[in-house]
């Protein structure tokens, strides 16, 4: 892919958002297969894996400092057609994440106890969520080094790729999960522990192929040590200049989620269960307009580099009129079916109730949420990357977490309370970007 022919056509964006919304259904699934096949062993452990998915998914979020950095420079560097710069970032990125990933998975080993105690998670949850966190920390570096090489093919345009990997290693996964959540020959029955054991197997195996599909596509790439030495500290800034912000604005949401946590251990083992399941309806409701953002961001990258400002406005444009009703159009279907949707899950009459009146809810969320996925992505990608974290940490900490304990806690509305706190949230922040992005002001942010 080159600046001079990346076009932003509608077919175009289909073409990139395919496989990107197929790899993110799958990683969603590795992740949340482990919670759908533990919904048949029993509802505690999905409380369980709901609880340490939330550390993990805001330790994952260190390493997309990187991961999201990369990705913007690389193209906004091979727009440029500057590769001495493209490789520089490879080397980096790669050694960076990997000291970082061994750091964090001995913290979370150290602490682990620690980190259940502090989030008052209820004692019938607690030894399963420590089992299933110590595992998966394990797994952490490869992860960390899966998700890097994941960005650099990302930027490559190599989204089928990608979706491929993605899905041999979710197919893995469920196969693993089905031997070691229940037990099968001579594996014995180990529910959580088994799917956070299932998981870090297969993500070995992502890494690998990841790695071996970058080298394959990418013949022009270099990565070595050498190319460190002297170390490169204006793209290490430069990485961090715009890594930092961006991942700090989910970061900051993924923080605020594990606080609201708090609240929802507090209310019953059946209220966190009905928050995780209404958390995976949920993330497949936006999985099309996160993977047309990324499409978005990425054309984007390589206007910017090129400096081609009005097609990057046009792009912008044309995702949000086309994608965001979509998603809302999608929300508003599977709040009709939730009763069958949470049915499937559970048999609990009091889970699936509520898990009704979440997803009713959710519909209006939807509204907010499918806009700041974009304009998030989109700002990132022309280099205004303080203003979306600066407004996304005031509105998800004072919305999001602030009024939701208002409702949720003091009012005693419960998870709806809550949900409605995030509702409130991801409208304002919705609005705010799509005002900053009309003022035009990224227009005058330099970029490479």
């Amino acid at each position: 892919m080159t600046a001079q022919k990346i076009d932003y056509s509608n077919k175009t964006l289909f073409k990139m958002s395919w496989p990107i919304f197929v790899e993110l259904m799958l990683q969603l699934l590795v992740g949340n297969m482990d919670q759908i096949q533990l919904s048949h062993f029993n509802d505690t452990a999905v409380a369980a894996v709901g609880n340490a998915n939330q550390i993990i998914t805001l330790v994952i979020l260190v390493f997309n400092v990187i991961t999201l950095a990369s990705m913007i420079l690389i193209t906004q560097y091979s727009g440029a057609k500057d590769m001495h710069s493209v490789n520089l970032i490879y080397t980096l990125s790669v050694a960076v994440n990997a000291v970082a990933s061994v750091a964090l998975a001995v913290l979370l080993i150290a602490f682990r106890v620690q980190i259940f105690d502090f989030m008052q998670v209820p004692e019938s949850v607690k030894a399963e969520a420590q089992a299933y966190l110590l595992i998966t920390a394990l797994s952490l570096p490869l992860q960390a080094l899966m998700l890097t090489f994941s960005a650099f093919l990302r930027a490559g345009a190599r989204m089928k790729t990608i979706m491929y990997i993605t899905g041999l290693v979710n197919v893995c996964n469920i196969i693993g999960n089905a031997v070691l959540i229940n037990g099968f020959g001579p594996f014995p029955r180990m529910g959580a522990a088994g799917a956070a054991l299932s998981s870090s197997i297969f993500r070995v195996l992502g890494f690998a192929l990841m790695a071996w599909a970058f080298f394959r596509n990418t013949p022009q790439a270099k990565l070595s040590p050498a190319l460190l030495n002297p170390f490169p500290k204006h793209l290490f800034k430069r990485l961090l200049s715009i890594g930092l912000p961006s991942a700090g604005e989910n970061f900051s949401y993924s923080l605020s989620q594990m606080s609201c946590l708090v609240f929802v251990n507090m209310m019953g083992t059946y209220v966190v269960t009905t928050r995780a399941y209404a958390n995976i309806f949920a993330t497949c409701i936006y999985m099309l307009i996160a993977a047309v953002s990324q499409a978005g961001q990425i054309i984007i990258g390589y206007l910017i580099g090129a400096r081609d400002l009005d097609g990057a406005d046009r792009c912008c444009r044309k995702v949000i009129k086309l994608f965001c009703p979509i998603n809302v159009g999608v929300a508003v279907l599977m709040a009709a079916v939730a009763t069958p949707l949470f049915s499937l899950l559970t048999n609990d009459p009091a889970i699936i109730a509520l898990g009704q009146q979440i997803m009713l809810i959710e519909v209006a969320l939807e509204v907010g949420r499918s806009v700041n996925i974009v304009m998030v992505r989109n700002l990132q990608a022309v280099g205004d990357v303080a203003f979306p974290t600066v407004v996304g940490i005031l509105s998800q900490w004072i919305l999001g977490v602030g009024l939701g304990w208002l409702l949720g806690v003091h009012l005693g509305m419960g998870l709806v309370g809550l949900w409605l706190g995030f509702t409130a949230d991801e409208n304002v922040r919705g609005a705010v970007f799509i005002i900053r992005w009309k003022s035009g002001k990224w227009r005058k942010i330099k970029t490479i």
